[in-house]
């Protein structure tokens, strides 16, 4: 049998593109810069979204944004906050002055803490007799406040697993009981209407099939100040002291947390 040699590169694809191959083969070659290969490394994969016409979504919806930014802006006016657990929360991040520049137009403040991943609206201060109040906020009780002083010490603590018991909260509230309080149940009952009202107002959240465990929401570190924090500090560690009296389930005069 003969012996067959293999064809050339040359061969096959002619002398020009050989020539071609060879002088680009010897140019400098392309340096990639890490930075511009890496950038924006720290954001959620796929959770940039393009910046296109509005599309309708519904019959009359003249709106310019898109749906996702629409969305985003209802989630921000409807709920107590968002997280970073929210489809919204990326897009807020993304159009962030867009949804400031929306929120203004209806008299609210858009509010995000990047550390913490939680962004919510306020009512801004307009002194305007025509100005409207979209968002009221709401005074915590002498008890949910004390109960919020006490979560917002375990969050600042565990920012990354802030997991409370019904037990421990139970336990801490328990020092605020007074000496001639012989009614344990009833002010049990008093604690339990504290944690309700901080669910209710999305500080906390029950964990899914297990009502005797909450998760913090991080936004506690807005509603408390350190201002606050340490104001009501003085006042319940007074209270626990027998100096200060007060109905535990009373609603303080202008020492309670607003939410």
């Amino acid at each position: 049998m003969s012996d067959t040699t293999d064809p050339t590169f040359t061969d096959v694809f002619g002398e020009d593109v050989s020539a071609e191959v060879s002088e680009a083969s010897r140019g400098d070659p392309t340096r990639l810069d890490p930075d511009s290969v890496f950038a924006g490394d720290d954001e959620v994969v796929g959770s940039h979204m393009v910046d296109g016409e509005g599309i309708a979504r519904f019959d009359g919806d003249t709106s310019e944004l898109p749906p996702e930014l629409c969305w985003a802006l209802q989630e921000l006016v409807s709920a107590p906050h968002i997280t970073e657990k929210s489809r919204s929360w990326p897009v807020v991040l993304q159009f962030e002055e867009r949804l400031r520049s929306r929120l203004s137009e209806l008299g609210l403040l858009l509010d995000i803490n990047r550390e913490y991943r939680y962004a919510f609206t306020r009512q801004a201060d307009d002194s305007s007799p025509r100005s409207r109040t979209i968002l009221r906020a709401k005074t915590l009780s002498l008890a949910a406040s004390a109960l919020a002083l006490y979560l917002y010490r375990q969050y600042v603590v565990s920012p990354d697993d802030p997991i409370v018991d019904r037990a421990d909260m139970i336990d801490h509230m328990m020092a605020y009981r007074p000496s001639d309080d012989t009614d344990e149940v009833k002010f049990r009952d008093k604690i339990n209407a504290a944690i309700k009202s901080l669910d209710d107002a999305a500080i906390i959240k029950p964990i899914k099939g297990n009502d005797d465990r909450f998760t913090i929401y991080g936004v506690i570190t807005a509603i408390l100040t350190a201002d606050q924090v340490a104001a009501l500090e003085t006042r319940y560690q007074a209270i626990a002291r027998g100096r200060a009296t007060a109905a535990v389930d009373g609603t303080s005069s202008g020492d309670g947390a607003s939410v």
